[in-house]
Parts: structure tokens; sequence; C-alpha cells
């Protein structure tokens, strides 16, 4: 079975606004899904009040947050409580390094790596360093980016309390095996693992049980739905953890780690994703009983066969070109090979290329995309940065090869 693409693109009329641009820049964040579009259009004309209350439209408001709640836990497989919609996944990790962090001592120790956005990174640094907590870096390999399991191990011991890596490097492009570093972490430790999905969850949504993790984040609006981030904190670590609501709301679901509250309608609207996934799987698989994480895990062979064949054409171009140094694998055999391909021009800047790119109808940009120390430690000026394509399933082959037709002409 293959990827229906035109029934996918019809999924998203941002697409039809200009057929002739191409859109490569979907790692900062995606297009919005019509279903997410129509149930913001919803909520703000007829339930933009406060919800939850007796009437009406307050009781129906409550209902629309309630179903996007209960929908994302069904996808990833976690229980309503473990689950936090907040503004970003910058805001969230941010929060999160207040609630593990409080309870650190002198003496503890917890392991970050350099291929993170730096909001997988800096809070823990910064909370680690006010507590007099030692850091400990898995550091990547400084050619091709990646990160290498058994370069982990050894910074393990008895004194870990905590391990934050990305599932998904948004420069690398390369997935992590999770569940296999996760087991590998707790065979040898008592750590907890917090993980950032935000460049891996556009291509797949995970049933986070079967990952293990003890915290996972990502952005909804990465992932075809509103400004929101998704936050998931396992809860059996919860008592380890401070809550960062109001007094008279710590314990409460979904605030202990949200202290600014819920935005109403960007939370109703999120169950737009969920339902254009639902959409997706029964055009392809028809009429199906089976549970929602089951269903994600379909659409994840579906999609993956599919981006990969788009990613494939532009990672040889670039990884056989004399003027190119690609970041991350140079092929997608692997299946973890997402379509996020950073690289840096060899004979020009990247800005240059970006620009050419740009005035020939190719939407991408440049720069260090908030992986400053990545960025930094392959020797790549943090400024100028790298090229970065980021394609996602509502890509076609097409605007694959008008990406290869412009940068050959950009290079040459």
């Amino acid at each position: 079975m293959k990827l229906d693409i035109d029934f996918v693109r019809t999924q998203f009329s941002q697409l039809d606004d200009d057929p002739e641009f191409i859109f490569a820049a979907n790692a900062g964040g995606s297009y919005v899904c019509n279903q997410v579009n129509d149930l913001m259009e919803h909520y703000n004309r007829h339930t933009r009040v406060q919800p939850y209350s007796r009437f009406s439209s307050s009781n129906d408001a409550g209902k629309a947050m309630d179903r996007a709640k209960q929908l994302w836990a069904d996808a990833l497989n976690i229980e309503l409580s473990e689950l936090t919609f907040g503004p970003s996944t910058s805001i969230n990790t941010y929060v999160m390094a207040q609630a593990i962090g409080a309870n650190w001592k002198s003496g503890d120790e917890i392991i970050v790596t350099n291929q993170d956005h730096e909001a997988n990174s800096g809070v823990w640094r910064r909370k680690a360093k006010e507590k007099g907590v030692t850091i400990r870096q898995w550091g990547v390999d400084l050619v091709t980016g990646l990160l290498d399991i058994d370069s982990l191990l050894p910074l393990i011991n008895a004194n870990t309390r905590w391990v934050f890596f990305t599932h998904c490097s948004n420069i690398v492009g390369t997935a992590n095996p999770v569940a296999e570093i996760t087991k590998a972490i707790k065979a040898n430790s008592n750590a907890k693992v917090f993980v950032d999905a935000v460049a891996y969850a556009p291509h797949h949504i995970c049933d986070l049980k079967a990952l293990g993790v003890d915290g996972y984040a990502f952005s909804l609006y990465k992932v075809f739905g509103p400004h929101q981030g998704l936050l998931y904190v396992n809860r059996e670590v919860t008592d380890d953890l401070t809550s960062q609501a109001h007094y008279f709301n710590t314990g409460s679901p979904g605030y202990d780690y949200n202290p600014a509250g819920p935005q109403h309608a960007q939370i109703a609207a999120c169950a737009g994703v969920i339902d254009y996934f639902n959409d997706l799987h029964r055009h392809h698989f028809g009429n199906s009983a089976a549970k929602l994480a089951e269903k994600m895990n379909d659409l994840h062979d579906l999609i993956q066969a599919y981006e990969n064949q788009l990613g494939a054409s532009i990672i040889d171009f670039l990884s056989n070109h004399a003027d190119i140094q690609l970041i991350g694998k140079t092929h997608t055999n692997d299946n973890d090979r997402a379509p996020t391909i950073a690289f840096k021009p060899l004979r020009q800047s990247s800005e240059s290329l970006v620009h050419a790119l740009q005035d020939n109808g190719i939407g991408t940009e440049n720069g260090n995309f908030y992986a400053h120390r990545l960025i930094t430690d392959l020797g790549i000026d943090p400024e100028d940065g790298v090229v970065r394509l980021s394609l996602v399933h509502y890509n076609r082959q097409a605007d694959v090869d008008r990406i290869l037709v412009e940068l050959d002409r950009a290079l040459n």
C-alpha cells in the first residue's frame, strides 16, 4: 500500500494558496490541517467563554477541551493524568526544569547532549549549575553529528538522576533508538529519562509506554496543529517532582506543569490533528476498531516509506556533491532518517544559498535553529549556520524535483 498523496493534500488548504511555491521549512512549523482550523473557528465563534460551567456554551467548551485531551492520551497510550498541554515545548521544558530540579542536590549528576535543540539542554544545565549538580555531556560524533550509545554508558553511575536527549535532532535528522537507549540507562542505573521529540513527532506519534521514558515533549504546531506543546510525565515519577501550579491546584492533572493555565481554544483545536490522522487511517485502511495508538503505528509505516522516498534523492544529491558538507546519515536505508536535511555549502555562505533558493520559490531557511551547541561543535559558524530542507508527508516528489533543480542551479 502506498500513501495517497492526493488525498493528503486535500486536507491542507494552505497548499492551494500558491501552487508554484514549495514549502520546505516544515521543521520550524508545519501547515495546519483543515480539521484543526475548523475546530478553532467553531470554538472561537460559538464557545469562546470560560469552560466547564453549566450553561450550554461553557459546557460545550469544556467538552471540546476534554475531547482533545482524551484523544491525545489514547494516541500516545498514556493516562489522561500524565498529559499536559502548554504554550510550547520550550516553555514546557523550562517549567519541568523547575519541577524536576527542585530536589536535586550537590553530588547528583545529570546527562545532557550537544545534539539537542537548546530547549532540551540549556534549561537542565542552568538548573544543575544552580543546584551544584554535575553535568555530563553525551557528545556527538564530530563528523556525522550522530550519538553512539556506547559513548553514553561510561557516563552513567549511581549518582545519575536524569538523562536528557532528543528523539531526533532538528539538524542531524536521524532518529535515536529511544527504547533501546532507555532500556540501557535503566539497566545500569536508577536514572530517569526525558526525551524531546519536537523533530520526530511530525513523522511518528509514538506509543510512550512502549518507549519506557519518564518524560516526553513535542510541539503540536509542528505536527499540523495549533501553537501548543504536549508534555507527558510518567505518573510513577511525579512524587519526586515539585508542582509548579498555584498551591490550590497542586496535584491537579494538567496544572502541575502548566502554571499559566490552559489556552482553551488552542487545546480544543488539538483534537483536529487526531481527527486528521483518523481520516487518513480510514482512507487507507477502512473502518477499524483498532486502538488509536495502533492506528498511529499503521500510519507510521505508511508515512515512513513515503518520506524515505522524498528524502533519499536529496540526501543522495548532497552527499555526492563536492561543495557540500551533509550533516547526519547519507541514506535512508535504516528507516531512521527523517526528511529533515541540513548541510553546509563549502563555497558560499548558507545565507546566500538560501536566498537563491527562496528567490526561486523554495521556502527554506538557514541558521543554527536553536541547536547552537551542535552547530558550534561541528565547526560551523552558528550565525550563518546550515541550510535546512525539511519535508513532511504532504510534500510531493514534484517538490523534490524542483528543489534539486534549484539546488543545482544555486550551487553552480
